[in-house]
């Protein structure tokens, strides 16, 4: 019995020592100014500045890194509409390091008497100027919005962004309009005015090559051109202008 109760002691007091090993530990850890954050850096934003990343994430220098609640912060971060996603993380013992990938616009929309850029997705990320950022306006059928952050619907317009995705970028960028019509038929409007029939959807990457093509050697030509017509990919119809 004695040495039972000795055996008892020993592990009740081998216990509380740890207990206070640990305890001791995590205080040092929390109120030593050695984890004391001092840097704070942003990487992958273009469009988006690193202060007004840092001021969403809610981290702060002068915070300790223990206390800094990294998911939370990436959580309000991913709000932005511009942010596609994020990841916070810690470089011991006093920086914190924020990685975001940026949604990139590729077009615009005209909602509520304004234009806004959408991503490849969709995704409503912000207001735009329609004829100064070399992205085209996507016109045509009904739309759905639920506010920035959240992905624009409508059945035109999805197909018409399908196609924008499909385009070569020099010639994206060249447009001012792309329109799907209620027989699904999709028209390219360029910055000079030239109407680009496209027929319907498919081939949509293939057809817009040609029209590149096309577009370039008849201004190399200095015709003026009043439309081409791709409805079939591999049998142009150009009208000129008189």
């Amino acid at each position: 019995m004695p040495y039972t109760n000795s055996k008892k002691r020993y592990i009740f007091w081998q216990s509380f020592f740890f207990i206070f090993i640990v305890l001791l530990a995590a205080y040092v850890l929390l109120q030593s100014p050695i984890f004391t954050i001092s840097n704070i850096y942003v990487l992958g934003n273009n469009s988006l500045s690193a202060g007004d990343v840092i001021k969403v994430s809610g981290i702060v220098t002068g915070m300790n890194i223990f206390k800094a609640d990294l998911n939370a912060a990436a959580g309000k971060i991913m709000a932005i509409p511009m942010v596609k996603d994020a990841q916070t993380i810690r470089k011991f013992p006093h920086t914190v390091v924020i990685e975001i990938s940026e949604r990139s616009p590729v077009a615009l929309v005209l909602l509520e008497g304004r234009f806004v850029e959408v991503d490849a997705e969709g995704v409503y990320l912000r207001q735009g100027k329609a004829g100064t950022t070399g992205l085209p306006v996507i016109t045509g059928g009904k739309l759905q919005v639920s506010g920035p952050g959240k992905p624009v619907q409508g059945t035109e317009f999805e197909k018409a962004l399908k196609v924008v995705g499909q385009l070569p970028v020099e010639l994206r960028q060249n447009l001012s309009e792309v329109n799907v019509g209620g027989d699904e038929r999709v028209t390219l409007y360029t910055i000079e005015g030239t109407e680009c029939k496209l027929g319907f959807a498919e081939d949509a990457g293939k057809k817009g090559n040609y029209i590149l093509q096309v577009l370039q050697e008849l201004k190399e030509q200095g015709k003026k051109i009043e439309y081409v017509d791709f409805s079939i990919a591999n049998s142009p119809v150009v009208k000129y202008r008189n």
